[in-house]
């Protein structure tokens, strides 16, 4: 039964990212952060979602395992209390007491339930709708091991953080207890590592340099720049990524 429902699901989900990809003509990338857990039952659809939604045009998806349903009898083999803090901060910002999965976080404007195509549907429409400013910074595999970050001069209102993120494209998890002991999990973009790289851009051009040795390091296999606006955990105005060279043949921005 758990099996026809996830086909139903996936099935729902990716008609809704072919129509949002047929809809979307402009250059602003619209970034679906979704927090899950290993331990949850409910979260393997909304799991799916995000995998369904990764390769459309104009998205980028990143899956921020958490930590606090440990307790139920399965350590998330990915989670980091990190993730529940970014989690904990976008909720308060956004006016939620608590926190829960599958929670969907949306340009750091915007949150659903992960599971519910109608709700995530009427979630990417409304972000989409939203008029801000968008920066899009580029990304640049060198020849000395490292990734130049390009920022663009823009006008940007109030300090921006720059955040690196370095993630995983595809990983697979036989899950040993909790909930969904005896299954098969498959995660898509799970973020490995991130760190706040400059809490105050003031929309100046500049470049920076990061070392792929840490996300290597951090077993990531791409690396992403989200630029959040006010503070850390606010509105998102900038994104890109890339898969770093050694994990494809084809190092190329993967949106």
């Amino acid at each position: 039964m758990k099996n026809l429902i996830l086909s139903a699901l996936i099935l729902l989900f990716t008609g809704l990212s072919s129509s949002l990809a047929q809809a979307d003509d402009s250059n602003r990338l619209t970034v679906v952060e979704l927090f899950t857990s290993q331990g949850c039952s409910s979260c393997p659809p909304a799991d799916a979602a995000l995998k369904s939604l990764r390769n459309r045009p104009g998205t980028l998806t990143l899956s921020w395992p958490v930590d606090y349903w440990d307790r139920l009898g399965w350590e998330d083999t990915f989670a980091h209390p990190h993730n529940a803090i970014r989690q904990a901060a976008y909720n308060k910002r956004l006016g939620r007491g608590g926190v829960f999965t599958p929670q969907m976080i949306l340009d750091g404007r915007v949150q659903c339930v992960g599971s519910k195509p109608e709700k995530v549907r009427a979630s990417i429409a409304k972000v989409r709708s939203m008029n801000h400013p968008w920066v899009r910074p580029s990304l640049t595999s060198m020849a000395d091991n490292t990734v130049r970050v390009t920022l663009p001069a823009t006008d940007v209102e109030g300090p921006v953080s720059i955040r690196v993120v370095w993630y995983l494209g595809d990983a697979e998890v036989e899950i040993g207890d909790g909930e969904n002991q005896g299954r098969r999990l498959y995660y898509t973009n799970v973020v490995r590592a991130s760190d706040v790289v400059d809490m105050e851009w003031q929309g100046k051009a500049e470049t920076l340099t990061l070392d792929l040795g840490a996300g290597r390091a951090a077993g990531a296999d791409h690396v992403a720049i989200l630029l959040q606006q006010d503070y850390v955990h606010g509105p998102i105005i900038g994104a890109a990524s890339l898969t770093l060279p050694e994990a494809s043949t084809q190092a190329s921005a993967k949106r």
